[in-house]
């Protein structure tokens, strides 16, 4: 039986190719259900096809595989790692009120990219056996605060989007609001924010052909609420150490 085949993997799956060992056999005519005799290399549709014999833990196939180089794959590719396969940032904030969840000004606010959201992702796709991989690697997380009136992003990269918080010093991913977000021109409570993660794009092949890619971001959006907290000060006496008043 003839066969032809494209296949996908993410990681923690095999292609058609890993751990299988593929010999071209052209010039061998074989005769194909509904094709009749077929003889390697052809022409479909103006894309030359080879035959290949392709060896799989002791199992014998024959795949027609079409001409291709791994640079025609990466279209598809890079579709499927930016539609389905790269995560968005999950925010994770730290400092925030323990009863009410709402952050507050003058009060360092550290920003995180939680659960399994900074980490390389890769995707490879096979035809036959030529095949090529995409990695994206993280390289910076960026925090937009959402407050119009002190619009600074913040930008941090390598260990520190994971880093443990330390509550005594505030990390590289770190933001002070100095407004309340009553001044929220959204609804008078939250401002929007925005969480980014920069992907740094490369890829390599089964010729040895790869290199860098473009850059691609995701980015989460998620409302926070910052409150500002006025100090009570209460006369007691007249005398210093009763209040001064």
């Amino acid at each position: 039986m003839i066969q032809a085949q494209v296949s996908y993997s993410t990681p923690g799956s095999t292609t058609s190719s890993g751990g299988c060992s593929w010999e071209l056999k052209d010039g061998i005519t074989v005769g194909v259900p509904d094709l009749g005799s077929v003889t390697w290399p052809r022409v479909v549709d103006g894309v030359t096809h080879h035959l290949w014999q392709r060896t799989c833990n002791g199992e014998v196939a024959w795949v027609d595989v079409p001409e291709v180089q791994p640079a025609d794959i990466l279209p598809q590719l890079l579709e499927q790692l930016r539609e389905r396969s790269l995560p968005k940032p999950v925010p994770v904030f730290e400092m925030l009120d323990p009863e009410f969840g709402w952050a507050y000004v003058q009060t360092p606010l550290d920003f995180r990219a939680g659960g399994n959201s900074w980490q390389p992702v890769s995707v490879t796709a096979s035809v036959g056996p030529i095949w090529a991989t995409v990695t994206a690697r993280p390289t910076s997380l960026s925090f937009d605060p959402g407050d119009p009136a002190n619009p600074g992003v913040v930008i941090c990269s390598g260990t520190d989007p994971v880093a443990v918080y330390d509550a005594a010093s505030p990390g590289a991913c770190s933001y002070t609001y100095v407004n309340a977000s009553s001044t929220s021109k959204v609804d008078g409570y939250h401002f929007t924010t925005s969480l980014s993660i920069t992907w740094g794009i490369s890829w390599t092949s089964s010729t040895g052909a790869g290199g860098a890619l473009e850059p691609f971001t995701t980015t989460t959006t998620s409302p926070l609420a910052v409150a500002e907290v006025k100090g009570l000060v209460e006369c007691t006496g007249p005398r210093p150490e009763q209040g001064g008043c």
